[in-house]
C-alpha cells in the first residue's frame, strides 16, 4: 500500500568524487536557517542583480569604500562612485591584476604593479617613490600605520603617513622560513600569511617596527590564492596553500571545505587565481569564492559552518559567477561585474539582463530512509512545500515551473521527468505536486526552474510503497 512520507529535501553542496557517496548539488539557492518554524531549514533563492551603471573599460580590479564614498579600479582608472552610479575618474593605476586596498579615512592606499596613494582632502593620487616599497604584494591597516608585505619582508609606515616608510620598519617572518604572501588585519590581529604558514602578531606600540609575535599562534598552513582573503565580522576566510578553505577567528583556524569540496579543488589545475569576498544579506553573513579557470563559484552561509555550501552560476551553461567583488555603501549592496555597477537585490530574479538558472539535486534516498525495510520501492507522487502563487502578470513567470527529474541509478542519469507548477499569481492554495512512476532501490531527485519569480522550497513528502526487488 502507498503511503505518503514527509523528508527532507534541503540541503547544499556536498558533492563527492565517488558518486555513490554523494551528488548533491545546490546552484544559486542557500540553506537558510530557520529559528521560529517547525522546518527547521528551507532553500531560499540567491539574490539578483540590479544595472546602475557601467563604465567603458571592462577588467574589474577591486573596489573600496573609504569615509563613505566608493572607489573602484577598472582597466587603469581610479574612479570615485557616487550615490547615483556616476563614475568620476581620479587617475590612472597600471598593471592589470587585481589590485588590494585599504584606508585611514584620507588616504586610500592601492597595491597594484606599484603603491599609489589617493588623498581625499586634497584630491590627489601619488605614485610611491620610496625605494622600499618595490615588489609589495599587500597593504592593510591597523591603528592608522599601512603595513606593506613584500616577500621578505613586511614594511609598515608611521601613523597617517603612507609612504614614510624606513629600512628599520621592515620585520621579516620569524617563525618559518617560507616567503610571504599577505599581512592582513582583523580584529586588532595581524595576521602574517606566507606560502605554508601563517603568523598572528599585534600592534604592541613598542620597539621599531612597533608589532610582536602572538607567540605559540602559527598555523601550519598558508595561502594559496592572495585575492582569497576576506572578512565578516566573525571570522576571516582565505583558500590554504593545500587546496582546501580556512577561517580562523580568537586566533583558532578551523578548515571550513568539507572532505568533498577540499576534493574538487584538489582536482583543479589552477588555483592562485581564485578570488574571495563577503557579504552581508539580512543579517546572514556570507563568504563567496571563485575559481576562474575552472569556471566555478562557491556559497557559504557562514552560520551553516562545512553544511552550508553551495554553488552560485551565472546563465544557464553553470558559468562562474558575475560579480567578482561587492561593497555595502549608500545603504545599498553593491557588486561589480567587468565594468558594470550593479546592486544586489532580494526581489529581482535576473543577473542584469541574463537568467538565473536555480538547480537542486538531493542526495541518494533509499528504503531505509522511508522507514521501509524492503530492498526496493515504488514512487508514484511527488509534493514539495514551496510557496505558491508567485507568478507574474505576464511574460516568462506568468505560470512559473519546476522541472522534476529522478534517478534510480545513483545519479548517473534522470530518465523519469516531469514539470510541476507554482501557481499563479495568487493561486497559494494549490498543490505543487507531480505524477512521477519511478522503481529502484534508490531516489535521487533533481529540481530546476528558470523563470523569473522567487523559489522557496520547504521540504517534500513522496507517495511511496516497498516491494521485492
Amino acid at each position: 500500500m502507498f503511503q505518503t512520507i514527509p523528508f527532507n529535501i534541503v540541503g547544499g553542496t556536498h558533492e563527492n568524487r565517488t558518486r555513490s557517496v554523494s551528488v548533491q548539488n545546490t546552484t544559486n539557492m542557500y540553506v537558510q536557517v530557520n529559528e521560529y518554524s517547525d522546518k527547521k531549514t528551507s532553500l531560499q533563492s540567491w539574490y539578483g542583480q540590479k544595472l546602475v551603471s557601467e563604465v567603458a573599460e571592462t577588467n574589474e580590479r577591486g573596489c573600496h569604500v573609504m569615509n563613505e564614498k566608493v572607489y573602484r579600479v577598472v582597466g587603469n582608472s581610479l574612479y570615485e562612485v557616487d550615490r547615483s552610479g556616476s563614475h568620476t575618474q581620479k587617475g590612472a593605476i597600471t598593471g592589470a591584476d587585481r589590485v588590494i586596498m585599504d584606508d585611514d579615512g584620507d588616504n586610500l592606499v592601492i597595491v597594484s604593479d606599484k603603491v599609489y596613494v589617493y588623498t581625499s582632502s586634497s584630491n590627489s593620487l601619488q605614485e610611491n617613490t620610496n625605494s622600499n616599497l618595490v615588489n609589495v604584494k599587500s597593504v592593510t591597516l591597523i591603528n592608522s600605520q599601512f603595513i606593506y608585505t613584500t616577500p621578505d619582508l613586511s614594511f609598515i609606515s608611521q601613523p597617517n603617513l603612507p609612504f614614510k616608510v624606513s629600512g628599520l620598519d621592515g620585520i621579516g617572518a620569524e617563525s618559518s622560513p617560507d616567503k610571504l604572501v599577505r599581512d592582513y588585519a582583523f580584529n586588532q590581529t595581524i595576521y602574517r600569511f606566507g606560502t605554508r604558514t601563517t603568523e598572528p602578531w599585534y600592534n604592541s606600540g613598542v620597539g621599531q617596527p612597533p608589532i610582536d609575535r602572538l607567540e605559540g599562534q602559527q598555523f601550519s598552513v598558508g595561502v594559496g590564492a592572495i585575492n582569497t582573503l576576506a572578512h565578516t565580522n566573525k571570522a576571516l576566510y582565505w583558500l590554504g596553500d593545500d587546496k582546501a578553505i580556512y577561517r580562523v577567528s580568537g586566533n583558532t583556524y578551523e578548515r571550513i571545505s568539507g572532505d568533498a569540496l577540499s576534493n574538487s579543488i584538489e582536482g583543479m589545475t589552477k588555483i592562485d587565481d581564485a578570488l574571495g569576498y563577503t557579504v552581508t544579506l539580512q543579517g546572514q553573513d556570507f563568504y563567496i569564492i571563485t575559481f576562474p579557470s575552472a569556471n566555478v563559484t562557491y556559497l557559504l552561509n557562514e552560520a551553516l559552518g562545512k553544511q552550508g555550501w553551495s554553488h552560485l552560476s551565472s546563465g544557464t551553461q553553470n558559468n562562474v559567477y558575475s560579480a567578482t567583488d561587492s561593497v555595502e555603501a549608500y545603504n545599498k549592496l553593491y557588486v561589480v561585474s567587468g565594468g558594470k555597477w550593479l546592486t544586489l537585490e532580494r526581489d529581482v530574479y535576473t543577473q542584469d539582463t541574463d537568467t538565473i538558472l536555480r538547480k537542486r539535486t538531493t542526495g541518494e534516498f533509499t528504503c531505509k530512509d522511508f522507514g521501509m525495510n524492503n530492498d526496493s520501492m515504488v514512487m508514484s507522487r511527488l509534493t514539495l512545500d514551496v510557496e505558491q502563487g508567485v507568478g507574474l502578470l505576464s511574460g516568462q513567470g506568468e505560470l512559473p515551473r519546476i522541472m522534476v527529474e529522478v534517478s534510480i541509478d545513483g545519479g548517473r542519469s534522470f530518465p523519469h521527468a516531469s514539470w510541476m507548477d507554482l501557481g499563479r499569481l495568487g493561486e497559494h492554495t494549490l498543490r505543487t505536486e507531480v505524477d512521477l512512476m519511478a522503481r529502484g532501490q534508490s531516489f535521487i531527485f533533481r529540481l530546476n526552474m528558470s523563470d523569473p519569480v522567487p523559489l522557496t522550497i520547504k521540504g517534500a513528502y513522496l507517495k511511496v510503497k516497498g516491494t521485492k526487488r
